[in-house]
């Protein structure tokens, strides 16, 4: 099979885009979501669409109303509070191999995230925050080279997006977070796991994005 016909198979990440779309606040804890708005915002067909759907209410992104359509999910706070454990459990399980692949080149971009994430606290936007945020732990989970724990790592941050206290509820939050990415950068130029599993924890007990 040809590069080109390789290409031609392969499937949008639809449903990324709109865990993306709800992760920086394009749609709300228990607001609606009109297949018609989503087909013409992503410009996808209504089987793209409908498809990408069915797959975020699997992964209880979202939730699907019989007879009235789907909805960001809205979650409690005995589910929030399983699954910051569950993330506790599976994210500080990277921390090993994170430290054992960062090299300069990704501390590097790392520290390029981060100050562009400090750059956004002074005058950016909500959706600036959660885009760069996102951008930084996906980089740095993607040192762990196990996509498993990475699809693992982000699904159950997606699902917790039902619930209004994932993001950031004050300025001070906001800072907290900017403080904790050169904080983790920190460990990472150190190689110290010990201290990265503890930044890590408390920035999920904390429950900062």
């Amino acid at each position: 099979m040809t590069s080109v016909m390789r290409k031609r198979k392969q499937k949008r990440p639809l449903a990324g885009e709109i865990a993306e779309a709800i992760r920086t606040g394009a749609y709300r804890t228990g607001e609606w979501l009109r297949q018609i708005d989503l087909e013409e915002k992503f410009q996808a067909t209504r089987f793209d669409v409908r498809a990408a759907l069915d797959k975020l209410v699997v992964l209880k992104a979202i939730e699907h109303v019989p007879n009235r359509g789907y909805r960001v999910a809205e979650i409690d706070s005995a589910t929030l509070r399983h699954i910051r454990e569950a993330r506790v459990a599976i994210e500080t399980a990277t921390v090993a191999s994170i430290v054992a692949a960062v090299d300069a080149s990704t501390l590097g971009k790392l520290r390029e995230i981060a100050e562009r994430f400090s750059g956004a606290v002074q005058g950016g936007t909500r959706a600036d925050w959660s885009r760069i945020n996102s951008e930084f732990h996906h980089l740095m989970y993607h040192l762990s080279g196990n996509p498993i724990m990475e699809e693992l790592i982000w699904n159950l941050r997606d699902r917790s997006r039902g619930s209004d206290v994932t993001v950031w509820i004050s300025h001070e939050a906001l800072q907290r977070s900017d403080r904790d990415h050169h904080a983790m950068l920190e460990a990472l130029e150190a190689r110290d796991s010990v201290r990265l599993t503890e930044l890590i924890t408390g920035h999920i007990l904390r429950n900062d994005p």
